[in-house]
């Protein structure tokens, strides 16, 4: 697995947060070193570069691993335009959008890496949707144990309890396909909104939209105040999404292509 980016958006705002980090990025350096793993840290000041950084130093060779800090004093942390600013900041044929939170099987990376390769998927989930999510209660009591017994998952299972997943988290693209079908929809605030709305549109649009079903672990960790917006702003994310999923591919088409968010970024794929 060498054409691959796996892209992390940050804001690392809780000793929780911090821990998560240091496992995801940590796991993924380990595990495939050829990979370029990105990632985009947006805050006040660079924590990752301060706490995390120093500790994975000490774990794991780093010279694929690659971080971006923009300082910013702005309350929300706008995830859909910072995962676009890794996508067109990657520059391998498959990008891996990479929830900081989680971590999950080898063979699920695999499975969603050559099914790209192969080109038999355009867009690929590496968990199952359904009970397939491990939710990780009090991580901090094994972090340690965790990395030191390199990533076995029996460590944690007794602090893990089943439960859903659907969309969130984790998705393998075509870096191409991802682009020429408008990335992100940078309009919406609500991560989860988002989610719903990425997953619908490349369905919508006639791309191969396929999913691994295996397993995902996901470490709890402290709700983000900042991602609580305002209910007006909640409101016209929700009406927007109600809008899109009644439209059919063509007016899909006509509204991206009007989207100034795509516009700035000049990004011509976006527009074939």
């Amino acid at each position: 697995m060498k054409d691959i980016t796996y892209i992390l958006p940050t804001r690392i705002d809780s000793d929780d947060r911090l821990r998560n980090t240091i496992t995801s990025v940590t796991y993924l350096l380990k595990n495939f070193p050829e990979a370029k793993i990105l990632v985009k840290e947006v805050d006040k000041q660079s924590i990752f570069e301060q706490n995390v950084l120093p500790t994975i130093n000490t774990l794991v060779e780093v010279k694929n691993l690659t971080h971006i800090f923009e300082k910013s004093t702005d309350a929300f942390f706008h995830k859909t335009r910072i995962l676009n600013d890794l996508i067109l900041e990657a520059d391998t044929e498959v990008v891996a959008s990479h929830d900081v939170d989680v971590v999950y099987p080898l063979e699920n990376h695999q499975s969603a890496y050559y099914s790209i390769i192969n080109g038999v998927s355009d867009i690929v989930y590496p968990y199952g949707c359904g009970v397939y999510q491990f939710k990780v209660n009090s991580f901090g009591v094994v972090f340690e144990n965790f990395l030191k017994s390199g990533f076995n998952f029996n460590v944690i299972q007794p602090y893990s309890k089943c439960d859903q997943s659907t969309i969130n988290w984790s998705q393998f693209y075509n870096r191409k396909k991802v682009i020429e079908g408008y990335m992100w929809n940078e309009n919406f605030l609500n991560s989860n909104v988002a989610d719903r709305e990425f997953y619908y549109r490349f369905n919508r649009l006639g791309y191969s939209v396929n999913r691994y079903d295996g397993v995902i672990w996901h470490f709890e960790h402290d709700k983000v105040n900042s991602q609580n917006l305002e209910y007006e702003k909640m409101k016209e994310n929700n009406d927007l999404w109600q809008w899109i999923r009644t439209q059919d591919s063509n007016n899909l088409h006509r509204y991206y292509k009007n989207q100034e968010y795509l516009k700035l970024r000049q990004t011509d794929a976006c527009f074939q």
